[in-house]
């Protein structure tokens, strides 16, 4: 894997990782994703979230 593959994986989180980080249901998470609250990319089923600004709003 190259090194810019490394580290844009190192800067997204899914949302069983958002849900540990922030204590919000996995649903509700989905939801923002949908709604465009979070900085996020839908691939297939799941999503891909922005760590950074995941963390910035959402950290407890």
């Amino acid at each position: 894997m190259s090194k810019l593959h490394s580290e844009t994986l190192n800067n997204v989180i899914g949302v069983d990782e958002a849900h540990s980080i922030s204590g919000l249901s996995a649903g509700y998470i989905k939801n923002l994703c949908a709604a465009g609250k979070i900085s996020a990319k839908k691939i297939g089923k799941t999503w891909i979230i922005d760590k950074e600004q995941f963390n910035r709003h959402y950290s407890s």
